[in-house]
């Protein structure tokens, strides 16, 4: 990869943006018709305030990567977790299509059912690494990771929270008609299971897509006598029955288990079983024992009602993650000094991935700040013909390529679409919007699952661009015959 080029690809954006508002004027939507105002100009220092706003808002996400980085430097030290990944590639030797499909079945799940898109990057390196020893290219390791999760984001089928998992109590892709309501669209209904039948299509479709074309272009791209070199994968190890994996294995799936629960949106099933643990840790009702139990457990965690599972965030996620870094580090023996070390250094390897990230924000808060969209796009928008697919397609296809979380595109667009959406049309109108945000962020140079993945692997934007181009076609194509069959 030519270095520092998705740096490179993100600053051009920026510079983009800010010359771009400087001539387009501001549209609005006033009583159905379109209004121009002047352009909201943006200077170098309205960027530095916009990347300090970023950092204020979503440093979560970027704080959740370093701790993610940090995990992994630990890890890499510990020779166990080297013996655990060349028994996972030799378990699946001549089988390997079976791994990836496990992993794409699990990514796409977990992000459809829960929406931890980025709590899932806990996962990447483990899974990059496996590939990598399989003999795989690094192209073959980020189309199965990212499309994985990509699949599961067009194909989101429960979500009540942010799916950046920033903390905010921002719609999600599910709840997206709350916001149209807003803007004129009254009567009807729309819930988070509604659509349930599309959306499980959409799921298995743009799974089955990423997978297959995954696998094929893996077939042509094994080698497993020249493996891919660098820090992806730990250094190898003499096996000599000291090596016990167990305590990795577990601590491993027990993180996994945990963000899993912790991210699930649990009252859209009508299930309060972690509400009522949690509120009995933060208020016991009597004094005996186990209640005193609790009382004293939660003065060391300090537990709150937002603290619920079903209710976190990405702090809570990376607090899980560099406490299981260190249970890691303590039961492998090493040393305090040891484990800081390492895990320091797994915060540098971290480091540019974090920054994409915020950069890849502060480019959402420049598009929000200085909304030009509409007067960009107003030449294929018909307010007077009701929602018509293709148009409103391309609407949100082109807000969300670079507005990263889907509640500020809906929010930018919400007074164009409600002068076209009618109540009967809302879950349509949703429907698009969730799938579009899917697509877009499989090709966007600010999408966080693909920035932090490419960084990671060195791949070059312009590189992934090239070997997933017929993938994006595949997609698009599916999406679009299911909102006609809608």
């Amino acid at each position: 990869m030519k270095k520092h080029s998705l740096l490179k690809t993100l600053l051009i954006i920026i510079l983009i943006i800010m010359i771009a508002s400087w001539f387009i004027p501001i549209t609005e939507v006033t009583d159905g018709a379109f209004t121009e105002s002047n352009s909201a100009s943006i200077g170098l220092f309205n960027i530095a305030d916009y990347f300090s706003e970023s950092i204020q808002l979503f440093c979560n996400v970027s704080i959740f990567v370093l701790v993610v980085g940090g995990f992994y430097g630990v890890l890499h030290k510990i020779p166990q977790y080297r013996v655990l990944l060349d028994k996972i590639v030799d378990g699946f030797a001549g089988r390997e299509w079976i791994f990836m499909i496990v992993i794409g079945v699990i990514f796409s799940l977990l992000t459809a059912m829960a929406g931890i898109s980025v709590p899932l990057l806990f996962m990447f390196p483990f899974v990059i690494s496996v590939i990598l020893l399989m003999g795989y290219d690094k192209m073959t390791a980020a189309l199965l990771t990212v499309g994985s999760v990509i699949s599961g984001l067009i194909g989101t089928v429960f979500c009540n929270s942010g799916l950046v998992g920033s903390g905010f109590t921002y719609a999600s892709l599910t709840t997206v008609p709350n916001i149209f309501e807003q803007f004129g669209v009254e009567g009807g209904s729309f819930g988070a299971a509604d659509n349930f039948a599309f959306k499980i299509v959409l799921l298995v479709l743009s799974l089955s897509i990423v997978l297959i074309n995954t696998i094929l272009y893996a077939r042509k791209h094994q080698d497993k006598k020249h493996l891919v070199k660098g820090y992806f994968i730990p250094d190898e190890v003499v096996v000599d029955g000291k090596q016990k994996i167990m305590p990795i294995a577990i601590i491993f799936d027990v993180t996994l288990l945990v963000l899993t629960l912790s991210f699930i949106s649990w009252n859209l099933f009508g299930i309060t079983f972690f509400e009522d643990i949690t509120k009995n840790f933060i208020n016991p009702r009597s004094g005996d024992f186990i209640n005193g139990l609790y009382g004293s457990i939660n003065t060391i965690l300090g537990v709150s009602i937002d603290n619920v599972f079903g209710a976190w965030n990405l702090v809570q996620a990376a607090l899980t993650v560099l406490l299981a870094s260190y249970l890691i580090s303590f039961i492998y023996k090493k040393t305090f000094n040891s484990y800081l070390t390492d895990f320091v250094e797994g915060v540098k390897k971290a480091f540019m991935p974090a920054l994409l990230i915020c950069i890849s924000f502060t480019i959402m808060i420049m598009a929000v700040e200085s909304p030009m969209q509409l007067t960009i796009l107003k030449g294929i928008l018909d307010l007077d013909s009701g929602i018509s697919v293709i148009p409103m397609v391309l609407v949100a296809l082109l807000y969300c390529l670079f507005i990263v979380d889907p509640f500020f595109g809906v929010a930018q667009a919400a007074s164009y679409i409600g002068t076209v959406v009618a109540a009967n049309t809302i879950g349509l109108t949703a429907l698009i919007w969730q799938t579009m945000y899917g697509i877009a962020m499989f090709v966007s140079p600010v999408s966080i699952i693909l920035l932090a993945t490419l960084s990671y692997l060195e791949i070059s934007y312009t590189s992934w661009l090239k070997s997933i181009w017929k993938i994006l076609l595949e997609l698009m194509f599916v999406v679009l015959i299911i909102m006609f069959v809608f």
